[in-house]
């Protein structure tokens, strides 16, 4: 039934707003004629208004004269506007004026519509749309609307193109990217990346600078100084070929949705920004997925086909409604690792028995290895926290939002105490905060 509705309205005309007001416009003299006249009138007006939809669909190019392509990113993006492009070629000897309606997966965000769009004669043109979608994981687009419309634009022909494919959507992807291209610019700081190199720290020798208050007086290179009578200081880089494993906590205090992606959406992104940059700096990048076991173990390497399988690891990440469990995983990663490594947990944590097993299990792994606990503040409870009691229900709401906050910074700061690096941010600010800290430790020759 479908397929011969579609077959049916492509055979009928469709007639644009601006004929149907035409069309109406002269019915309102009707009430002031009388007798035949009227009735001849009315149906001269009919016919050429029929004779002119018609002229007007049958000179608008149809289906065999208007090819449509689509054109998706290979990867979509979750969480932000991917670019979609709708081509039209007019392959017909008369210019095309059409308007579409694009047909994104369930739940992607953005406009539909295009057009009007002008398409010469035996020309092409172009419409961009961008559709944000809310996971990650496999969709599928349907087929494109179009409208083409006669010389006049009053009325035109209507049919759809068959252009279902599928589409796969990934971690945020334009994030890496971005951050490639501002780094070739050396512009990195418009990210908010700060600049984390230290006089004196660090192993590798990497230039001589002039002195800068707050350097330390032993990276003072005497030599350099005299020759140049003026102070400069030794400048050391990081060193290369460092061991980066990222742990993802798949388990329930992920799932939860802020600001239009959940926590284990924002930590994934987190992950990957972090994993291009650890495989850019010459480390050695690994992952791991847990929820009460270990879902998913990428071994630390090197180079571009590492990136590409920490990324197809990431895209098949699920949330599961489960408790983590801290000391499988970690002592699964432990005995993984033969030399010292630096790995970044993104958690969260809420209750005081969760924290203890996390903080125990944690200090197993010290001094061997040097833990980064990067978890996600929640405004929700936060702004539960600060409201005014006017009730009983209202003190007991602040009085458990209070506890939570309370807990989660006692075991964040038992954490700090015990030497792990423990980071606490807004969701939309994990990625960059969790670059920041790497660089430090890079920096800093934490490792």
């Amino acid at each position: 039934m479908t397929g011969a509705l579609t077959r049916w309205l492509e055979r009928v005309p469709y007639v644009t707003p601006r004929l149907a007001v035409a069309l109406g416009a002269p019915a309102l003299a009707m009430p002031l004629l009388r007798g035949p006249a009227a009735w001849v009138l009315a149906g001269v007006w009919v016919t050429g208004w029929l004779a002119l939809v018609l002229a007007e669909h049958r000179r608008a190019p149809g289906p065999g004269a208007l090819a449509v392509q689509r054109e998706l990113p290979v990867r979509l993006s979750i969480g932000v506007a991917n670019p979609v492009v709708v081509r039209i070629r007019n392959s017909g000897d008369v210019g095309a004026v059409v308007v579409g309606r694009e047909t994104p997966p369930a739940g992607f965000a953005g406009e539909r519509r295009f057009g009007p769009l002008e398409v010469p004669a035996h020309d092409e043109a172009e419409a961009t749309l961008r559709f944000t979608p809310p996971s990650r994981g496999a969709y599928a687009f349907g087929d494109v609307g179009l409208r083409s419309l006669g010389p006049l634009g009053l009325a035109g022909r209507q049919f759809r193109v068959a252009l279902a494919e599928q589409a796969r959507v990934y971690p945020d992807i334009t994030a890496v990217k971005r951050y490639a291209l501002l780094a070739r610019k050396g512009a990195l700081h418009e990210l908010g990346v700060k600049a984390a190199r230290y006089t004196g720290v660090g192993t590798e020798f990497e230039s001589l600078r002039d002195y800068q208050p707050g350097d330390d007086y032993r990276s003072i290179d005497w030599k350099a100084t005299a020759r140049r009578a003026r102070p400069v200081v030794r400048s050391y880089e990081a060193e290369r070929s460092q061991t980066m494993v990222i742990a993802i906590d798949a388990g329930r205090l992920m799932v939860p949705v802020v600001g239009g992606l959940s926590k284990l959406d924002r930590a994934v992104n987190a992950a990957l920004l972090l994993a291009y940059l650890g495989i850019e700096s010459g480390d050695l990048v690994g992952l791991l997925v847990f929820g009460r076991d270990v879902v998913t173990y990428v071994p630390p390497r090197k180079g571009r086909r590492q990136f590409q399988a920490v990324l197809e690891a990431l895209y098949a990440v699920e949330g599961r409604v489960e408790e983590p469990d801290y000391r499988r995983a970690l002592s699964f990663l432990s005995a993984k690792l033969s030399r010292r490594s630096l790995v970044v947990l993104f958690t969260d944590l809420a209750g005081v028995e969760p924290s203890r097993r996390l903080l125990g299990t944690l200090a197993g792994m010290m001094p061997r290895h040097l833990p980064f606990v990067v978890t996600q503040r929640n405004r929700a409870i936060e702004e539960r926290a600060r409201r005014p009691v006017a009730n009983e229900s209202d003190a007991f709401e602040v009085a458990v939002a209070n506890d939570l906050l309370g807990e989660k910074a006692e075991a964040l700061r038992a954490l700090a105490a015990r030497g792990a690096l423990v980071l606490d941010v807004e969701p939309a600010e994990i990625s960059i905060a969790a670059v920041n800290r790497y660089l430090e430790v890079k920096a800093r020759g934490r490792l």
